[in-house]
C-alpha cells in the first residue's frame, strides 16, 4: 500500500512538472575508481572521507552505468527513469527528436589523484558497430572485459579547476624522431621511425613480444630513477610514476612508451581541451569539470589494471601528428563560454559576485554550484543551491539566478 501511494505521488508530482516546468535538484553519484583523488569530490559534497576511498568521478545525468536521482515533489526518482515520462517538457519538442528522447550529453567532475589509463574513444560508427560485436558475442554489459557499453561516440570537453597534467594526441612527428634519438638506450628506433612512419612504428610497440617491452623500457626506467627526481612538469616524472602503479616487478607496462609519443600539457584553472573520436590520451592528475556526449566507451592501451585491447584500440586510434590546442574561453554574459565542435553540448561556466543575477531560457541546461550559494526563481517559485549541489533546468524554464555571495556555477546545456 506505501509503494502504491508512492507511485501515485511520484505520478501526480510528474504531472505538475509537466503543467508547469520547474528547476529540478538532483543527487549524483560517484564512481570510486583506484585512480580517484581522496580529497576534491567529498570535500565539494560535504562529505568527510576517513578511509581514504578514491572519488574519481562525480556523474551529473542520466547515464545507465551511474543516473542522477531527481527530487520531484517528496520523492526521488533516477533521472533516466523520469525522462521518458517527461521527455517533452525536459528536452523541448526539437531535442526530443533530434537525440530521440534521450539526454545527449553526461557532465563530470573528473579529479585524478593517479595517471588514467593510455585510452581512445570511438566515432559513432565504430561504437555502434563495436556493441553490436560484443552482443553478437554475449559480453555482459557489466563485463570487465567490454569494450563498449553503449553504442554512442564520446567527444569530451575537459575544463581545469586546478593544475591539470595531460597527454592528448600524438606529437608532431619530427618531435617524435627527435625525442627518440635523445634516449640512448633505444639507438636506432630514431632510424626506424622515420623509415616506418608513425602508423606502422606504434603498431609495432604495442605488438612487442612482453619480454621485448621489458628489454628495452627497463634500461629507460633504471637510469631515470638514477637521474632522478623529476619535476612535475617532465615526461620523465609521470613515466616513472607511471611505471611505479602499473608495472609489476620486471614486467614493464607498454603503456610507458606513450608518454615518450604524445602531446604533453599541464593546464592552468580555466583553460579547457577537446578530446576527439580517435585521439589516444590519458589524464595524469588533476581537478576539472568533463562534459561528453552520453556514453561510457572506452578502449585502453596500458596504465591500468582494467581491460587492455590493444588491437581494438589500435583498430580505431587515429595517427596524425600535431601540436595539441588549448581552449581559451569566450567572454558572455556572466562569465565564459567553452567552444566545442559537437552537436550534443555547449559548456560555460557562470561567475557571479554578491548580490548579482543572471537570466537564464532556453534548452535544458545541467549544472553544478562550484562556489558559494545562489537562489534561483522562477514563476512559481524558488530553492536555494549550496557549493556541491547539481541541478536540472528544464527546456524554456525562465530562471533568475541571485548569487548569495560569490558564486561559481559551470553549466552544459543542449546545444538546440
Amino acid at each position: 500500500m506505501d509503494t502504491e501511494l508512492e507511485l501515485d505521488r511520484l505520478g501526480a508530482a510528474i504531472a505538475s512538472l509537466v503543467r508547469r516546468p520547474r528547476p529540478i535538484p538532483l543527487f549524483c553519484g560517484v564512481q570510486q575508481y583506484a585512480w580517484g583523488d581522496f580529497d576534491f569530490i567529498p570535500r565539494l559534497l560535504g562529505k568527510t572521507n576517513p578511509d581514504r576511498d578514491p572519488f574519481a568521478e562525480l556523474w551529473i545525468g542520466a547515464h545507465p552505468d551511474l543516473p542522477a536521482q531527481a527530487v520531484i515533489g517528496r520523492t526521488r526518482v533516477s533521472l533516466s527513469d523520469l525522462l521518458p515520462e517527461a521527455v517533452e517538457c525536459l528536452l523541448g519538442p526539437d531535442a526530443k527528436i533530434r537525440y530521440q528522447g534521450q539526454l545527449p550529453f553526461l557532465m563530470k567532475i573528473l579529479a585524478a589523484g593517479r595517471p588514467l589509463s593510455i585510452q581512445v574513444h570511438p566515432n559513432k560508427y565504430q561504437a555502434e558497430a563495436g556493441f553490436a560485436r560484443e552482443d553478437r558475442l554475449k559480453i555482459p554489459l557489466d563485463s570487465p572485459q567490454r569494450n563498449y557499453r553503449d553504442c554512442n561516440h564520446k567527444p569530451e570537453l575537459l575544463c581545469a579547476l586546478t593544475d591539470f597534467y595531460a597527454l592528448k594526441g600524438f606529437r608532431p612527428e619530427s618531435e617524435i624522431a627527435d625525442q627518440l634519438a635523445s634516449i640512448p638506450e633505444w639507438r636506432g628506433l630514431s632510424e626506424r621511425f622515420r623509415g616506418e612512419g608513425l602508423k606502422k612504428f606504434y603498431h609495432h610497440l604495442m605488438t612487442l613480444p612482453q619480454s621485448v617491452v621489458d628489454e628495452m623500457l627497463a634500461p629507460v626506467v633504471a637510469r631515470l630513477r638514477r637521474e632522478g627526481p623529476f619535476p612535475k612538469d617532465r615526461r620523465e616524472y609521470w613515466l616513472l610514476r607511471a611505471d611505479e602503479l602499473y608495472s609489476q616487478g620486471a614486467r614493464h607496462d607498454r603503456g610507458l612508451f606513450s608518454l615518450y609519443l604524445l602531446n604533453f600539457l599541464c593546464l592552468r584553472p580555466g583553460e579547457a581541451i577537446f578530446q576527439h573520436a580517435g585521439e589516444l590520451h590519458s589524464y595524469l592528475e588533476g581537478v576539472g569539470v568533463e562534459v561528453m556526449a552520453n556514453s561510457n566507451n572506452v578502449l585502453r592501451g596500458g596504465l591500468t589494471p582494467k581491460h587492455v585491447d590493444v588491437p581494438a584500440l589500435l583498430e580505431i586510434v587515429k595517427f596524425d601528428g600535431k601540436k595539441a590546442e588549448i581552449i581559451s574561453s569566450r567572454h558572455q554574459e556572466g562569465g565564459a563560454a567553452y567552444p566545442a565542435p559537437v552537436d550534443e553540448f555547449a559548456f560555460s561556466c557562470l561567475e557571479l559576485s554578491c548580490g548579482r543575477a543572471y537570466f537564464s531560457e532556453g534548452p535544458l541546461r545541467l549544472g553544478i554550484v562550484l562556489e558559494g550559494s545562489v537562489r534561483v526563481n522562477w514563476e512559481a517559485g524558488q530553492m536555494r543551491l549550496f557549493r556541491g549541489q547539481s541541478f536540472l533546468i528544464p527546456y524554456g524554464c525562465r530562471c533568475r539566478l541571485q548569487s548569495e555571495d560569490d558564486v561559481v556555477i559551470y553549466l552544459a546545456a543542449c546545444s538546440i
